[in-house]
């Protein structure tokens, strides 16, 4: 359960701050991914960066027992698997990304980043 914390203390503030900066700083979010997709070195670095992270956080942690130990889990999984989406199907992750700033899913995806964020840095320091 110390390695849940640990983790716990690491993605809760980074995704409480990028869920209020989906609220607050939208148009900055949209110009960050629209100048992320012309640059396809920064795709290949950022989906190499994601798998490595994804994979350390795997091996550290791959447990499926209460709640917050399988919210970590699953952070791990969707780090890595977004990483390899974007080394090998960059396309395919510009194209999700596009979907999502034109269905205006860009606030729900906020709003899951906050309620998320808060609830495992509760877990992790309030607990």
């Amino acid at each position: 359960m110390e390695i849940t914390i640990f983790l716990a203390q690491i993605w809760g503030p980074i995704l409480v701050a990028i869920g209020l900066g989906f609220f607050f700083s939208t148009k900055y979010y949209v110009t960050i991914y629209r100048d992320l997709e012309k640059e396809s070195f920064a795709v290949l670095f950022f989906g190499m960066f994601a798998m490595a992270v994804g994979i350390v956080q795997i091996m550290a942690h791959n447990v499926w027992g209460n709640l917050p130990q399988v919210l970590v889990t699953l952070l791990g999984w969707g780090t890595l698997i977004k990483g390899i989406v974007c080394v090998t199907f960059p396309k395919l992750a510009d194209f999700g990304g596009d979907w999502a700033l034109n269905t205006k899913v860009v606030p729900a995806a906020g709003g899951f980043a906050l309620l998320l964020g808060a609830y495992l840095s509760w877990f992790a320091y309030l607990s």
